[in-house]
């Protein structure tokens, strides 16, 4: 049980929140019927763990070596971080189906106005 508490506690750190919730509205602007939550929410959580830290990372100002020594460790690292991106991807998955339910629903209720 333990285990699980630190996966959950690092999967949600608290300077990591603001940049779920950004992407993840992000995302539930792109849902569609063709494009489901879950799709939305796994390209989110590509982009949270992966490319915002690189382009971060190039942005600062570090070296090509540093970016490719920053991809490698991601390589290395992955299997033992599963557990962290599993939880992760499950909370983007809830907060991009709660964002595209809102968007439906607003829209929802434009849809009705224009027809009364």
């Amino acid at each position: 049980m333990e285990d699980l508490q630190y996966i959950i506690t690092i999967g949600f750190s608290g300077t990591d929140i603001s940049r779920a919730v950004f992407l993840s509205f992000i995302a539930a602007m792109y849902t569609s019927p063709k494009r489901s939550v879950w799709t939305m929410a796994f390209f989110a959580l590509v982009a949270d763990r992966f490319l915002w830290p690189i382009a971060g990372q190039a942005f600062a100002g570090a070296d090509l070596h540093s970016l490719y020594a920053s991809i490698g460790a991601f390589g290395k690292t992955f299997s033992s971080d599963l557990g962290i991106y599993m939880v992760r991807y499950l909370g983007i998955a809830a907060m991009t189906g709660f964002f595209a339910l809102i968007r439906r629903r607003i829209h929802g209720s434009f849809k009705k106005t224009e027809e009364d």
